[in-house]
């Protein structure tokens, strides 16, 4: 049986409702038509600021090649994407200094995903202060705990997506590993 993807290009762009007959967001992350933090570029990947940071410093790891599933990705996109959330995740570790760090990867809107084209989020995480309430939504209840929500607003602005991308950039690996 097939997975259900998300209709529309996601649920990503700033206050805008998208339709089906939206281009990908992410494709237009990629093709430099919507502007992003962006942190890192390689052949096969982008890395970028998730505009709604549950945790200082989420981002999204993504190939370029529109993949909307992990069953859709090549064996070497699949490669090149876990060394990238390694590079990143090493960068967060160094600039953030978090308790640990989440990876989290949806494959259908039963699952949680909300933009048809392959990403992992790569989030540090705290052990307390936390703005993320009792961790992601889908997560708890899968723990058989009730989502609590963050106690602010987690929309950041594009400027301060710049200056989060900058920070993390500041602590990457000099080269791909």
């Amino acid at each position: 049986m097939p997975i259900e993807l998300p209709q529309g290009s996601g649920d990503a762009r700033r206050g805008r409702q998208t339709s089906p007959d939206d281009p990908c967001f992410f494709c237009e992350v990629i093709a430099g038509r919507e502007e992003k933090g962006i942190v890192e570029e390689t052949d096969q990947t982008l890395t970028f600021v998730n505009w709604q940071q549950f945790e200082l410093g989420q981002v999204y790891v993504i190939p370029r090649r529109h993949a909307p599933t992990l069953f859709d990705l090549t064996d070497e996109e699949s490669t090149a994407i876990m060394r990238a959330v390694r590079r990143v995740g090493r960068a967060l570790l160094k600039a953030y200094d978090p308790d640990g760090l989440n990876l989290i990867q949806n494959n259908g809107v039963v699952a949680g995903q909300s933009v048809p084209h392959f990403h992992m989020h790569v989030v540090p995480r705290r052990k307390e202060g936390s703005e993320w309430g009792n961790g992601p939504p889908h997560i708890a209840v899968l723990e058989g705990n009730p989502p609590t929500k963050p106690s602010r607003d987690v929309v950041v602005s594009l400027e301060r997506e710049y200056e989060i991308a900058d920070e993390i950039r500041r602590h990457l690996p000099q080269s791909p590993s």
